[in-house]
This record gives structure tokens, C-alpha cells and sequence, in this order.
């Protein structure tokens, strides 16, 4: 069962609660029974205590997936969509400011080398 129909399900069985107490509390007032009218609006507000959690939490996954997001969340919709390339180029900035520049000429050999080794392994694969 998704996560969403277990919430929709929570959900339906808070406000079957909340109707059940309001029901109590109607029958205590004809029958005039305070002590029970007291337990019933104890029960009535201890079922939107028990609610809140549940829409704040339903709230913030909408919030998190955006107004324009209509299809089912994967089982990766937990993570940041740009996560992969936000630590990326955090760990390029890092590595850019603690290498220091290598002089022009490695840079060049090196470039002519890695050109060698590419031709090479196109030569032997045909």
C-alpha cells in the first residue's frame, strides 16, 4: 500500500472519529448528561490533536513535490532531484581552490597524452 493511500486512510478514519464524538456529545446534551458532554468534547479535541500531525506532514510533502507535480511520487521522491549535481559541483569548487594550477606545458602534455591514449584504444578495437 503507497504512502499516499495509508495517509488518505488515516485521514477518513480521523474524521469518522471526529463524527462519532459529535454524535456522543448530541446524544449527552438530549439525554442531559454533562458528564458524558464533558467526555465528548474531550474526545472531540483529542481527535483534532491527533490530526494536526497528519495534515502538517501532508502539507509539507505537497509542498515539497510543488503545485505542478500531478503524477505518483517514486520511491526516490524523498531525495532532491538536483542533489547529485548540487554535492557535484560543491566537491569541483572544493577541489578547484585546494589543487593549485599546473604549469601550461603539463597541461598541454597532458592533453596530447590522454589524445594519444583515445587514438590508441580507437585502433584496437577496429
Amino acid at each position: 500500500m503507497s504512502q499516499n493511500t495509508q495517509h488518505r486512510f488515516q485521514l477518513w478514519g480521523w474524521i469518522l472519529f471526529i463524527g462519532s464524538a459529535i454524535f456522543f456529545m448530541i446524544t449527552s446534551i438530549r439525554s442531559g448528561d454533562l458528564l458524558g458532554l464533558a467526555g465528548g468534547f474531550l474526545f472531540l479535541v483529542a481527535c483534532f490533536v491527533f490530526l494536526v500531525p497528519l495534515l502538517a506532514q501532508r502539507a509539507a510533502e505537497a509542498g515539497e513535490a510543488g503545485p505542478s507535480s500531478s503524477s505518483q511520487p517514486s520511491k526516490y521522491s524523498r531525495y532532491r532531484q538536483d542533489w547529485f549535481r548540487a554535492v557535484n559541483s560543491r566537491l569541483r569548487e572544493s577541489a578547484a581552490t585546494m589543487t593549485p594550477q599546473a604549469p601550461a606545458h603539463l597541461q598541454e602534455q597532458s592533453r596530447r597524452h590522454s589524445v594519444r591514449s583515445e587514438l590508441r584504444f580507437f585502433a584496437s578495437i577496429r
